[in-house]
């Protein structure tokens, strides 16, 4: 069983396909393949996804039945989360474009050698290019 990491976006294409047409296609194939895996979602992607006016009563008890699958890990952010937002005002410093302390969060778990992850599931590419430097791969 692979570990995957597992960021908003895809649940946003997933479950919300209104919001995120053009990656639809692709989350639902990806769902398939991850059903077996464990899946690694951080509590921040949580917070994230469900207050994008996630509100679709078919689509939140289908995220319900999948957030309570025993392959299904939700990761608590408290070892992350005061680094992240450290790092968050470093980076506001220097004019860095699309900051977001949910992502900083997540580039904190990619290099955390604590956790074991093979795979990454995102559409961001400040997430896919972090996850590539330190020897993640993406789930294609």
């Amino acid at each position: 069983m692979r570990n995957i990491l597992i960021d908003t976006g895809f649940w946003i294409a997933l479950y919300d396909p209104e919001k995120d047409p053009r990656n639809h296609p692709t989350a639902q194939k990806l769902s398939k393949k991850i059903i077996n895996e464990r899946i690694i979602i951080p509590f921040p992607t949580l917070y994230e996804f469900v207050n994008s006016r996630f509100s679709r009563k078919n689509s939140v008890k289908a995220f319900q039945e999948m957030l309570t699958r025993p392959n299904v890990v939700k990761l608590s952010d408290s070892v992350y989360k005061e680094i992240a937002l450290e790092q968050f005002f470093i980076k506001h410093k220097y004019d860095y474009k699309d900051l977001s302390l949910v992502d900083e969060i997540i580039k904190l778990i990619i290099k955390d050698k604590d956790v074991v992850v093979d795979h990454i599931v995102s559409f961001d590419n400040a997430i896919l290019n972090e996850a590539i430097a330190y020897g993640k791969r993406t789930l294609d």
